[in-house]
Parts: structure tokens; sequence; C-alpha cells
């Protein structure tokens, strides 16, 4: 598993010329009860089945995202975002690069897309900075097993040390393990809260080339 981020901050000028913002957003702390008013949003029945290798539901993953995104958000405080289809569509296009490349990369070869900054900018929405979150997971839920047992390679049998079978993921699981590894990562964290972004789109590919059964690579774009 893996994750990176983009160091591209900031959007600016008429012309779109880019710049780097060498400031960071301060988070301050909140009192215990201020998280615990904080919930994750309802999804419905079907993000929690399993993701099918081919012609992923990109609605279902982006709500399960944001949901995922909101809530911790909301523990630190901060105004929820919303859903942007422009750069649900943009970091589609890169979430599929990346699946097809097998390589995890904020450079594309995509013309006109090839950077965090064309493609935020491509949305088609007007902003003043963007950022990018990208990732990638193994099919099945290994989460933070030490150790897994292949019982059928051929068939995506697999099991714990202790003899319980791994699933594969459902669109509300893979956002939950993205997000949270997201939120492990501090440059990833910024991203996920910085207080001066409003929307956000995520997409996933699957490479089924990708060790154990696959992996999905995924693109989180954010813009403010």
């Amino acid at each position: 598993m893996g994750c990176e981020m983009s160091a591209v901050r900031c959007l600016r000028g008429a012309a779109g010329a880019l710049a780097l913002a060498a400031t960071l957003p301060v988070l301050s702390a909140l009192p215990a009860s201020a998280s615990a008013d904080c919930a994750r949003a309802p999804l419905p029945a079907a993000a929690y089945r399993t993701i099918p290798a081919v012609d992923p539901d990109q609605d279902l993953f982006n709500r399960a995202i944001v949901s995922e995104v909101n809530y911790y958000r909301c523990t630190a405080g901060l105004k929820p975002l919303r859903l942007a289809d422009g750069l649900a569509r943009v970091a589609s296009t890169h979430a599929r690069w990346m699946a097809e490349a097998g390589k995890l990369s904020h450079r594309s070869t995509v013309p006109g897309l090839s950077s965090v900054q064309e493609r935020v900018l491509a949305s088609g929405l007007t902003v003043r900075l963007g950022s990018e979150n990208i990732g990638y997971l193994p099919r099945y839920r290994f989460g933070d097993s030490r150790k897994i047992r292949i019982r059928d390679k051929a068939r995506c049998e697999f099991t714990t040390a202790g003899g319980r079978r791994i699933a594969p993921h459902s669109y509300a699981s893979l956002a939950a393990d993205i997000v949270k590894l997201w939120m492990r990562s501090p440059a990833h964290r910024q991203n996920l809260l910085d207080r001066r972004v409003r929307v956000v789109g995520a997409a996933l590919d699957f490479d089924p080339q990708g060790i154990q059964c696959g992996q999905f690579y995924m693109a989180q774009n954010f813009a403010g």
C-alpha cells in the first residue's frame, strides 16, 4: 500500500500562473464534546457491496470518500466539503492513468492533464488554490494484518493467520482505509484539513496486475 500528496498548494493569477504557498493552515484543538457531535454521513446499501474490478461506481466511491473526509474535518472544527463533478472527472482520468501504468505518481502522460495544476484548472471551476492526494490499496481488505495466508491464489482466497476469511473491499471500506492512511501522514492530512478548500472530487481505478489479485489506485483533488 502507499500514498503521496502534492506539493502544489496554490493556483493564482488571471492567466492561470502557478505559485507555491509557503504557509500552512493552523489547526486549533477542540473540546472533546465537539468531536463527540461528529458522525459519518449515512451511505446507501450499495456502498457496502464488493467493488467490481471493471467499471466501478465512481459516484458511490465519491460519496464514501466525502463521508470520511467530512467526519475528520468535523472533528477538527472545519466546514464540510462539497462534491464537485469537475474535480471527480479529472481525478478519474488520473486514477485510470495510474492503474494502466501501474505507477503511483502526480505526473502523467495525459495531454493537458499531466500535472496537478493542469488537472485542477481543467475541472471547470473558478479556483484560487488546489491540491491532490493519491494512493493505492490491495483489492482485498488486508488492513493492518501482519500475516496473511494464501489459501488459493488462483481463486483469490486469503485468510488471516487465525483463519478468518479476508473479503474484497467495498466502496465504504476502501474509502475508510485510504482516508485513514492519509490522515496518518502529516502532508496528506494537511490537504484533508485545509481550511481554505471548499470542494473535493475523488475517483478510483483497478490494476489487475497488482500483487495479490490486483489493487485500486485512487486520486483525490481539492479546490478552494
